[in-house]
């Protein structure tokens, strides 16, 4: 099913593996014991050594569709919780996506994405971009610009699309150049201030 290795604990909990489980686990593994609990559809699929490919995008998508539980569900069986993958900003996409929307992206490392779910309410929500737009500014970014997200509705449950939101990127940048750690702790605030518009 995929293409890279991957490790499949529940194989290991048989019963002819389980008394050498822990030390097994510890020697070949990131498992702790110390972190396990009964979870809702949690995977994990990445190259070793960090290295970015579509490959890994896949085969994580293959895993999401392959998952019983994915959150839960309520009378409408097409309407969930909501799943997806987080993956490492994709540099090439959004150079290429911002390009026809007249957004030039500085280099990878040197700007920041954030993913926003805005009302479909038109005067509310650009009440909510006003705010977003002055917390971006009193935390130092210029914002470049806003990026409408493609969406598809096929096969979502009539619950979920009649509270469906606008979702949009935005990509922002210092306006004083600095490292990627300060850049990403900035971030981190932006999106905390970002959460209460």
């Amino acid at each position: 099913m995929f293409k890279h290795r991957t490790w499949q604990i529940d194989s290991l909990r048989s019963e002819n593996t389980y008394p050498y489980r822990e030390e097994y686990m510890k020697e070949n593994t990131l498992y702790s014991s110390q972190f396990e609990h009964d979870s809702c559809g949690i995977g994990f699929v990445a190259h070793l050594k960090g290295k970015p490919s579509r490959d890994i995008i896949d085969d994580a998508i293959t895993m999401l569709q392959n998952m019983e539980h994915r959150g839960g569900t309520g009378a409408d069986e097409n309407s969930g919780d909501g799943a997806g993958i987080l993956i490492q900003v994709p540099h090439r996409f959004f150079k290429e996506e911002c390009k026809k929307i007249g957004v030039s992206l500085p280099n990878a490392n040197e700007y920041g994405v954030g993913m926003t779910f805005f009302p479909a309410d038109d005067v509310l929500r650009a009440k909510c971009k006003k705010e977003l737009n002055k917390y971006i500014r009193n935390l130092g970014f210029d914002l470049l610009g806003y990026r409408t997200v493609p969406t598809q509705r096929q096969g979502v449950g009539f619950t979920a699309i009649s509270v469906e939101p606008v979702t949009e990127q935005f990509f922002i940048t210092p306006k004083k150049p600095m490292e990627h750690d300060g850049l990403e702790r900035r971030l981190c605030v932006l999106r905390k201030y970002a959460n209460r518009t």
